[in-house]
């Protein structure tokens, strides 16, 4: 299993500071699929926390669905905008340290960056003596998800090279339309996620194999690899991205007992993932045609623009108690996905001294693809203790398998839809935040939150026995953090959050191709 392990540091001014068995049967993998789109990329979009949010959301576990007068409370239940008593502008930003651990990186791989989580504004605009207390506007960004992250893999001795699977890969294509001129990126009988062969095949990685009258017998194979080497791979991935919301809400307070709230969210996403595999040989002789070294290095950019509504309603029935309920509608999302690779082999010195290198690059394939997020039920409840203490409690039901997608490919919708009903499940959600107000104007804050799986029992069984996926996703998400808050008289104030996450990945393959029982390659 892999586990990702993130530290953020923030500060608000308010600063704060795919499937089980991949989308084909026989093909797939993290490095050799990610044109395809997968009912996991919308999930991925989708896992969204209540981390990236204000300083005192984050500090508090992000449990405020019966809490409010925060500006995370548009994305979150909009309700508590109806809390507010005057107008407020808030900004937040965070600092994040992240370590990607794993069998090859036990150790993990650190990175830090810095970004902005939330900027807005709340309206008070009607403040009133009857039933209708006050009417408030709000508009705010918040960062829903962080999909920046690196990660790298290393390993030797087993034999085995990316080429290999390549060359099954290309059964029974001839090589005449693999060529350069023959345009073969533009050939609609070779998929996208196939590509990777035919770079293969035009930097030399892999050749035909050829019959007694040297016709070509629809096989390749692996000519610069003695069947004695030892081969060194490794893999560097870099994601860049993030999930936002910019959300128009408006609350109201009805007596002081009732609040009511709606949001119309409009998400923006974006990624890119660049892959940098390379494989290194240790060749028992020296040979002008055996390879030296290969590399293989894809690109994907997905980006696009969601819309939802969220509603909700918070109940104080006394000055201390507050129960809240909020629902979030599916993300009606539109997502365009930008993909292109490039290969270069080096081989050994010829009997002149000189080394003989190959490179090629794909044509850019885009497409554009429409599909739902799922919808969710948030509750909450929330206690305070003579203004001195509070504590909060969440509770989300968040139903995985009403995502669906809308393509021109019938067989695309239909893979998608039997994906997510044999997979998915329903996560259920957990948040706890305490507050302590220990003097006038000081807060002291600690949270919890579990995210869980979004997978249904046979898939997370599938992966507990030692299945792979063709891409790691999360499953898990457990966070611990801590903070601080000034309140100053003149009603500014200033926040701090601290929270430790720690991720848990499904098992997944770089590359994996099953022809037959008998005629397996994968790593």
């Amino acid at each position: 299993m892999k586990r990702l392990l993130s530290i953020i540091v923030a500060g608000s001014l308010s600063l704060m500071a795919a499937q089980a068995q991949g989308s084909f049967v026989e093909m797939g993998g993290a490095l050799v699929s990610p044109a395809n789109m997968k009912y996991t990329d919308a999930l991925k979009f989708s896992q969204q926390e209540n981390t990236y949010m204000s300083a005192r959301v984050a500090a508090m576990g992000g449990a405020f669905t019966s809490l409010g007068a925060d500006l995370s409370s548009m994305s979150i239940n909009p309700a508590g905008l109806g809390m507010y008593r005057s107008s407020a502008f808030a900004m937040s930003a965070d600092i994040g340290t992240t370590s990607t651990a794993n069998n090859f990186t036990p150790n993990g791989k650190k990175q830090t960056s810095f970004s902005f989580n939330q900027i807005g504004t709340a309206l008070n605009i009607y403040q009133g003596s009857g039933s209708l207390v006050s009417f408030t506007f709000g508009f705010a960004y918040n960062k829903l998800a962080d999909l920046n992250y690196d990660k790298s893999f290393g390993w030797t001795g087993d034999g085995v090279s990316i080429g290999d699977f390549f060359a099954l890969q290309m059964e029974g294509f001839p090589s005449s339309v693999l060529s350069y001129n023959s345009y073969p990126f533009n050939n609609e009988n070779i998929y996208v996620d196939e590509w990777g062969g035919v770079l293969a095949y035009q930097t030399a990685l892999i050749d035909p194999v050829l019959d007694a009258d040297g016709k070509e017998t629809g096989q390749y194979k692996v000519t610069g690899v003695h069947p004695d080497a030892g081969v060194n791979a490794s893999l560097r991935t870099r994601s860049r991205g993030s999930v936002g919301e910019y959300s128009f809400s408006s609350g109201l307070n009805i007596a002081n007992i009732l609040y009511l709230g709606a949001t119309l969210g409009i998400q923006d996403i974006s990624q890119t993932i660049r892959y940098y595999y390379t494989e290194s040989y240790n060749q028992p002789i020296s040979d002008p045609a055996l390879l030296k070294a290969m590399t293989y290095a894809p690109i994907e950019s997905s980006y696009g623009s969601g819309v939802n509504l969220k509603i909700g309603a918070i109940l104080r029935p006394i000055s201390s108690l507050r129960l809240g309920i909020a629902y979030h509608t599916r993300t009606a999302t539109t997502l365009t996905r930008d993909y292109a690779a490039e290969m270069q082999t080096w081989f050994e010195p010829n009997n002149s001294g000189d080394p003989t290198d190959y490179a090629s690059e794909s044509l850019a394939n885009n497409y554009t693809y429409n599909y739902s997020s799922p919808s969710k039920l948030l509750l909450g409840a929330s206690y305070a203790l003579a203004n001195r203490a509070l504590i909060s409690v969440d509770y989300d039901i968040v139903w995985n398998r009403s995502m669906f997608l809308q393509a021109n490919d019938h067989w695309a919708e239909d893979n998608f839809t039997q994906s997510v009903e044999a997979d998915l499940g329903t996560s259920h959600n957990v948040r706890v935040g305490l507050e302590v107000v220990p003097t006038n104007g000081v807060y002291l804050r600690g949270g919890y939150a579990y995210y869980g799986s979004p997978f249904n029992s046979a898939a997370e069984k599938y992966d507990d026995n030692g299945g792979y996926f063709y891409e790691d996703y999360k499953r898990s998400t457990t966070n611990y953090s801590l903070g601080c808050g000034l309140r100053f008289a003149s009603g500014s104030a200033l926040d701090f959050a601290w929270t430790s996450s720690t991720a848990r990945y499904t098992n997944s393959v770089l590359y994996h191709y099953l022809r037959s029982t008998n005629n397996v390659v994968d790593a």
